[in-house]
């Protein structure tokens, strides 16, 4: 996949999609082809550092983010229930999500890209370690934006917050100089939130999240094609999006 030229990445937001779609854990070349789940990330005990992996030929698991097939319809969306974050705290995930990607000419929201589906439904398997450091994370987001929450505040000082976050400002140490009811914010809480964007976004669609394949078609994969023709495999060709979901072959063979 070649690093083409793209206007949405030029923005000056203060999390922009030039910085996401460049840390995605996507891979050159056409080698997220056939089968890909989705990326594996394992957080290592105390550090927010991940290590992306794409999984090829194989069936989620216990393990895995989402533990039964199919693509989240899009539908679920407006009518999500939580089943590991509460309502509140989903609501305030939901506030972070808008200002890491927001809906613009170039392309939807991270919400609706199900990415919130996403990171729910993965503390119940992949990432049931990152569940205290969002629950802290959120509440912390909460306690400094003060009477109605993060989710209540306009989207200049929503992004003022998540800047001073990002940058380490608002670390443990300062959270609790805000008084001694403050909520401190974990220091992995942001890149924890970014990677598992990333993830989100980019992911089979068989996850929760990258819903109608919004995410696929923002960096230009087709999905899995079984058969590439001499057009698709021409030199400058843009072979069109298949739109097919790993879930459609764990069926079959079910």
């Amino acid at each position: 996949m070649k690093d083409n030229h793209h206007p949405a990445l030029e923005t000056e937001r203060t999390i922009d999609r030039r910085r996401l779609l460049a840390g995605a854990s996507i891979v050159t070349g056409g080698a997220i082809a056939a089968a890909v789940l989705g990326p594996e990330t394992t957080l290592a005990s105390g550090n927010e550092a991940a290590r992306p992996v794409i999984w090829l030929n194989q069936s989620p698991t216990a393990a895995s983010p989402v533990a039964s097939p199919g693509a989240t319809p899009v539908a679920d969306l407006a009518t999500y229930i939580p089943n590991h974050l509460t309502e509140a705290e989903l609501k305030t995930l939901k506030a972070v999500l808008d200002r890491i990607i927001p809906k613009d000419e170039y392309g939807p929201s991270a919400n609706e890209m199900g990415v919130f589906i996403y990171i729910d439904k993965s503390f119940g398997g992949l990432h049931a370690d990152a569940l205290p450091v969002y629950q802290a994370g959120l509440a912390g987001l909460d306690s400094i934006a003060g009477s109605g929450g993060f989710a209540g505040l306009d989207a200049d000082k929503q992004d003022a917050i998540l800047t001073d976050l990002e940058s380490g400002k608002q670390d443990t140490t300062e959270s609790n100089t805000r008084g001694p009811n403050a909520v401190a914010v974990p220091v992995s809480f942001f890149g924890m939130v970014l990677t598992h964007t990333r993830e989100g976004m980019f992911s089979d669609p068989i996850y929760g999240g990258n819903v109608n394949f919004q995410g696929w078609d923002m960096v230009g994969y087709p999905g899995i094609k079984l058969t590439w023709t001499a057009e698709d495999q021409a030199v400058g060709s843009t072979p069109s999006p298949e739109h097919i979901s790993v879930a459609k072959y764990r069926e079959a063979l079910s």
